[in-house]
């Protein structure tokens, strides 16, 4: 909170939009034609993104490894399966799926992915609901809770309420989402797989 906070001071004492360090590079340039581009561009975004990517490496090599040591078949089971989630949400995140791609070239509601990501972490919370009890699941509700309050943050600009610097908290609640994601899966996986002394 406190760095997207630094990003927002920064931005208004620079005039430059939260938009423009939060946003990927891409739709930024996609939405607004002749924009200079700046290195910041996309900042905040490509953090995500990186964790993203550190969360599913994480995942699937404490899977490996949950499996290799014997340890329980759900707990494996479980890494993997979120592995495969977070997989897809970063090829999301970094090639735009459902921003760009699903609703403007293949005109499909974007409705399906928010369906789909929602019904995942319901099935992960459901089928693995022993294991994640044994686990900080505080943080894995307070990620979904956050990535959840991005999503609304957009449902409503789609309706037409307008809200003050929106992307402020529109990517800000994702990124809070993101890193509350890595945490939790990699306090998981560590505390899974060490060896009980």
């Amino acid at each position: 909170m406190a760095f997207i906070a630094m990003l927002f001071f920064i931005g208004k004492a620079n005039d430059i939009s939260f938009s423009y360090f939060s946003r990927d590079a891409i739709q930024t340039i996609w939405h607004v034609p002749n924009v200079s581009v700046e290195f910041y561009i996309g900042f905040l975004s490509n953090i995500g993104i990186t964790f993203w990517c550190f969360t599913a490496a994480i995942l699937f090599f404490s899977s490996k490894i949950a499996r290799d040591f014997d340890k329980p078949k759900a707990m494996s089971q479980f890494f993997f399966f979120s592995g495969l989630l977070t997989l897809f949400m970063l090829i999301d995140d970094l090639f735009l799926l459902h921003d760009v791609i699903i609703p403007y070239y293949l005109n499909i509601s974007e409705k399906f992915f928010y369906l789909f990501y929602g019904s995942s972490v319901i099935a992960l919370l459901y089928l693995f609901r022993e294991f994640i009890l044994k686990t900080d699941y505080i943080l894995f509700l307070l990620a979904f809770g956050f990535l959840a309050s991005s999503v609304i943050t957009d449902i409503l600009a789609a309706f037409g309420i307008n809200i003050s610097d929106i992307y402020l908290f529109e990517d800000g609640f994702k990124f809070m989402g993101i890193i509350s994601w890595f945490i939790y899966f990699s306090r998981a996986c560590y505390i899974g797989i060490k060896p009980i002394k």
